[in-house]
């Protein structure tokens, strides 16, 4: 009573009135509640939540959102709104100075509003310079302030019917202001405002319209009103999608995924440091200047450290992840709201008129506002959960592909092809789909929890039996998960053996269909697909069997409670009240329930995935340090008493160069020279930090451009392929075309320099692809050029000009610094210094003069080059200048007796092994690569225009499934599988079906007679039976049928790849095959199954809530 007293000489009249609000046929609030209570809320919400919108303001990237008319309306709007409070205010204060009754309610409600609409009016400007177009914050906050205004408008309309003073006129004629003006406001607020002047992401060509959309456009999903039309008309191709926006795009999602790897490798760092000499000791730990990598391997003070991509994820998306968590339970507390609104209403349809009518249009409008809010909750829910999905798998794939570039060559022996492309496709979409129900680890039993309460609150303790049933149930559900995480790790397993087979295949397959291997090798794929199969089908049989056990667990535990409640007492009796409202909750724990067996399967592949994402990600990697950069260096290549292997270890350690010493000054040109296995390509990997670095020390100065042996080509233009995303110079690109005899098969070329180069130059020669490869180092234009040997896959006239223009003296490269690996001796005259290279070791270096000189390795190998030269036919030119300097060196008898002698060797070698090589120099694709020469043109591809592509794009169907593809899957899984699965699923629904009516029908009776109650008992008991055992029979069928349809499309598959023409491989990428049989087999085996099972139970609880 002192409360009401105190608050009464607050307001002048009762906060709360029930018999004026609830109790009475027009319901009205009374004036204290609506000036206190319904101003405070919004207010209240603009204040509480303001922390939250300044940590929104400051993470904006985007500055200075233009004046537009909808941003000065804000402002004049409030504006308005403020003098309108200044009225109000001083209007009070005018009052109490004459001796009117003045609250304290008059004077503090309209500075509140004041301050609150001041704060509004200062976002409004500070997001328009933080670039927001949009705010959702400011939008709710007019929202309440409209709903609950409402009140407060009507009851000054119905006082004019009832009284009317005069001095209320001003405070009438201000409120008949301000309620407009608010929902004008409101109105303002369901619109974007216009784009950023300054953006940090590109907009791109088809900007996404959720940028610019309003909060009400979001949370309605209206932007993509224009998007369903164009899809209504015609079918969605990919190019009438919209670019990525800024917080999905990767290069946002890759930059923060490795600042928290950096703080992951730190922490694994300090751990390390923290616990090193704590008792026995056997780890060993590496970590770069930069900190992005820590190697440990070994255990310290007995405790394993190992780096896992787990604590990087969490720290990522961990403020995603608790919004999307706190949206859930939001929408898991409404959803109990409806069973006690259901409750009331019955009671309000039995009271027989005792209450207000208007009761029950406010108990259906409040059942149909919540349900609304679910509505929105969820999806806004669901599309976060599946936002950060897709930002963990694109986090999770760039962290892949960038450590697949730097592993160490022993790393690499134990990661397959396959095991890397089911890392990034399989093992990847792991994580994307546990993402979007692992709430359900904590929400299933928070809302287990709470129905249980509900049910306590109406059955009493017959639930208790019902919770017995459950937890009963657990050990058997671990014992499950536990045998699913053994099988999926077999799975796998063989996945991996299964993809890394098919990547040989399809990369080899020219071989065997030369020989006619595709049989051998078909058989092969399909021994290890049929292991697949077997584990595939256990694991059919446990998640059956767990389907089983979840599917009866809702009815188990309804039937138990229900037999508890009527058997207890001969009192508890089962009204309708209580069958209906109790059903309902058992409703609501029936997806919890039938969640938690999929969320198991999700959450133990996952296990599965993270820890063979950690082990990979956990492989040794080069070394960065081992070539340093100092630029105090005079001359750009040194490399001091080093030594190299390809691999570290005690088994792989032994190393390929040894005892290496190289000194190379600015601008001049380098050869390097020795026979087959002499270390030449090792020395060019091991000044590109690609060997293991035993000993020594190795500094580069300056950018490195390097060709390789065997030419890399991308799938793009040749244009692209030589600029490599650097912007285009004319002149330089056409001075590097020239130079590397490119413009003469450019002439040739259907579409010249835009004509499109297949998957691996598979439309070029091997001197055309090696042109383009030398091409594109020199467009680098960069200070350091290493050349393995550029010049063998071309022919000898065109090594000359290439020679001459590029390399030599006079060439484009002539200030640069050369590092070349040649086996053309013809051109080392003219070099400023040779290196000889012998089993890993430098024999020789000097000039071209000295080392002829020291008759040494180097007058060898000339022999060895005479001998090859003669038997290619190579520049006779050549040949006879250097058979006369070595005459004039050694003289004419010893030349030719040596000559003779090599050749005999030479011949007897080849009469052991034709195919084996000799210790002479690599020529043997010298002369057949350049034989393609116009390649292009022969294999009928010059009708090609400019802009034609010769690799296909892969085609998708668009539109609806046509049906044959539903009957072509329907074979493959079985008609009597298909029979028996629809046949099972609808029986259920039956059984389900029947027991509501049922429970409906034994609600009705009033008798609480042992003989009927048993009756009743026992018939719903045999439903709930029965529906458990068709949705064991149905998991069965369809996870089977599934199966055996997975193993024959695949073999269908496999058996039409194996028996397609070479030009298909020619016009397809390796990759697109490897995605068909790995993610595609995958969605077949795991994904498609729990897909069709969920949408059978949708489909009959659907045509079962209408019939």
């Amino acid at each position: 009573m002192a409360e009401d007293g105190a608050l009464y000489d607050f307001c002048g009249s009762p906060l709360w009135d029930t018999n004026h609000t609830w109790n009475s046929e027009t319901p009205e609030f009374t004036p204290c509640f609506e000036r206190t209570v319904l101003v405070w809320v919004p207010c209240g919400f603009l204040w509480v939540f303001a922390p939250l919108e300044t940590h929104y303001v400051l993470r904006s990237v985007d500055r200075l959102v233009p004046w537009t008319w909808l941003s000065i309306s804000k402002l004049v709007g409030s504006a308005l709104l403020l003098m309108l409070q200044l009225i109000d205010f001083f209007y009070a204060v005018h009052k109490w100075r004459i001796g009117e009754d003045v609250y304290c309610v008059h004077f503090l409600t309209p500075l509140v509003i004041f301050v609150s609409i001041f704060l509004q009016a200062s976002w409004v400007l500070i997001e328009k310079k933080r670039g927001f177009q949009s705010s959702g914050y400011l939008f709710i906050f007019w929202l309440l302030l409209v709903i609950c205004g409402i009140p407060e408008y009507g009851s000054y309309f119905v006082s004019i019917q009832d009284q009317w003073t005069e001095t209320e006129s001003l405070t009438f004629g201000t409120y008949m202001v301000y309620f407009p003006l608010i929902v004008l406001m409101l109105i303002f607020n369901c619109f974007g405002d216009a784009t950023p002047l300054h953006l940090d992401y590109p907009k791109g060509e088809r900007p996404c319209p959720e940028n610019g959309a309003s909060f009400l456009c979001r949370i309605t999903y209206s932007w993509l009103d224009g998007l369903f039309w164009k899809g209504y008309k015609n079918p969605i191709k990919e190019t009438h999608l919209w670019d990525l926006s800024y917080e999905n795009a990767s290069r946002t999602v890759v930059t923060v995924w490795d600042k928290n790897w950096r703080k992951t490798t730190a922490k694994a760092y300090k751990k390390f440091w923290d616990n090193f000499g704590k008792g026995e000791s056997h780890t060993s730990a590496t970590c770069t200047n930069n900190a992005t990598h820590v190697e440990i391997t070994g255990t310290a003070g007995n405790k394993e450290h190992y780096l896992s991509i787990l604590p990087t994820m969490v720290r990522m998306f961990a403020p995603s992840f608790l919004m999307g968590a706190f949206l859930k339970l939001i929408h898991d507390c409404l959803q109990f709201i409806s069973p006690q609104i259901l409750s009331l209403l019955i009671n309000f349809s039995e009271s027989d008129g005792e209450e207000p009518m208007w009761h029950g249009y406010f108990y259906a409008v409040i059942m149909l506002a919540c349900a609304q809010l679910q509505s929105f909750i969820l999806s806004q829910y669901f599309m976060r959960m599946m936002l950060v999905g897709l930002r963990v798998r694109t986090g999770v794939v760039s962290a892949v592909y960038r450590k697949a570039m730097k592993i160490s060559n022993s790393a690499r022996k134990e990661s397959t092809v396959g095991e890397i492309v089911n890392l990034m496709s399989v093992d990847a979409q792991r994580f994307m789909d546990l993402t979007t129900y692992v709430n359900m680890i904590w929400s299933a039993p928070l809302q287990i929890a709470i129905a249980l309460y509900f049910l306590w609150d109406l059955l009493g303790p017959s639930v208790l039996s019902g919770l017995v049933v459950m937890i009963v149930l657990i050990p058997v559900n671990g014992a499950l998960a536990n045998k699913m995480k053994q099988l999926q790790v077999q799975q796998m397993k063989n996945k991996d053996h299964r993809v890394k087979l098919m990547n040989e295949i399809l990369n080899g397959i020219k071989v065997l269909k030369l020989y006619a291997w595709e049989p051998s090798f078909e058989n092969q794929v399909i021994a290890v697909r049929n292991k697949e199969v077997k584990i595939l089908k256990q694991t059919a049989i446990l998640n059956g069997g767990s389907n089983f056990i979840w599917t009866s667990t809702p009815f188990l535990v309804s039937l138990a409670t229900f037999a508890t409640y009527v058997n207890l007492s001969s009192e508890n009796i089962l009204d309708a009240k209580t069958a209906f409202v109790s059903l309902a909750l058992f409703n609501l724990l029936r997806f919890p329930i039938a969640m938690l067996p999929m969320l198991i399967t999700s959450l133990v592949q996952a296990n599965v995935s993270l820890k063979r994402m950690n082990k990979f990600m956990n492989a040794n990697e080069l070394d960065p340090n081992s070539v340093t950069r100092e630029n105090t260096e005079n001359r750009p290549i040194v490399i001091e008493n080093g030594t190299f292997a390809w691999e570290h270890g005690e088994e792989d350690s032994k190393p390929v160069l040894r005892g290496i010493n190289i000194s190379i000054p600015k601008g001049s040109l380098v050869a390097v020279v020795g026979g087959v296995g002499a270390g030449k390509s090792s020395l060019c990997s091991a000044i590109l930090g690609e060997m293991e670095k035993i000993s020594g020390r190795v500094n580069i100065k300056g950018n490195v451009a390097y060709v390789p042996q065997q030419a890399w080509i991308q799938n793009a233009t040749l244009e692209n392929n030589i600029l490599f995303n650097q912007t285009k110079q004319t002149a330089q690109y056409d001075a590097s075309l020239r130079a590397c005899a490119l413009q003469a098969d450019i002439d040739m070329l259907p579409g010249g320099d835009k004509t499109e180069i297949g998957e691996k130059g598979i439309n070029l020669s091997g001197g055309q692809k090696q042109r383009i490869s030398l091409a594109r180092a020199v467009y680098a234009d960069a200070d350091i050029y290493l050349l393995d040997d550029p010049l063998s896959a071309v022919d000898s006239h065109v090594g000359k000009h290439i020679f001459e223009q590029v390399i030599g003296r006079t060439g484009l490269l002539k200030n640069k610094t050369r590092f070349l690996v040649t086996h053309g001796l013809t051109y080392l005259p003219q070099v400023d210094k040779i290196i000889v290279l012998k089993d890993g070791i430098i024999t020789e270096e000097g000039s071209y003069k000295e080392l002829l000189e020291r008759k040494g390795e180097f007058q060898e190998f000339l022999l060895h080059y005479l001998i090859a030269g003669s038997d290619e036919d190579d520049d006779l030119e050549d040949l006879e200048d250097i058979k006369l300097q070595l005459k004039s060196t050694l003289g004419d008898d010893v030349i030719q007796k040596q000559l003779h002698r090599y050749k005999k060797e030479s011949e007897s070698e080849r009469s052991i092994d034709s195919e084996s090589k000799d210790g002479g120099p690599r020529r043997g694709s010298k002369r057949t690569s350049e034989s393609d020469k116009g390649k292009l043109t022969v294999n009928g591809t010059s009708e090609k225009k400019v802009g034609d592509k010769l690799i296909e794009a892969e085609k998708a169907e668009t539109g609806k499934v046509d049906f044959g593809v539903y009957k072509y899957y329907i074979q493959a899984v079985g008609i009597l599988s298909t029979l028996l699965t629809l046949l099972f699923y609808a029986l259920s629904q039956a059984s389900t079906m029947g027991s509501n009516v049922w429970l409906s029908k034994w609600s009705e009776e009033d008798t609480n007679d042992p003989k009927t109650r048993d009756m009743y008992l026992g018939v719903y008991g045999a439903l709930g039976i029965g529906q458990a055992i068709c949705i064991l029979g149905g998991s069965f069928s369809l996870s089977f049928g599934a199966v055996d349809a997975g193993a024959i499309l695949h073999a269908d598959m496999l058996h039409s790849v194996m028996r397609l023409p070479m030009q298909f491989f020619d016009t397809n990428p390796v990759g697109r095959l490897i995605n068909r049989f790995g993610k595609d087999i995958d969605t077949l085996d795991n994904v498609l199954p729990w897909t069709l099972r969920s949408w059978l139970l949708c489909f009959f609880t659907v045509c079962g809530q209408d019939s």
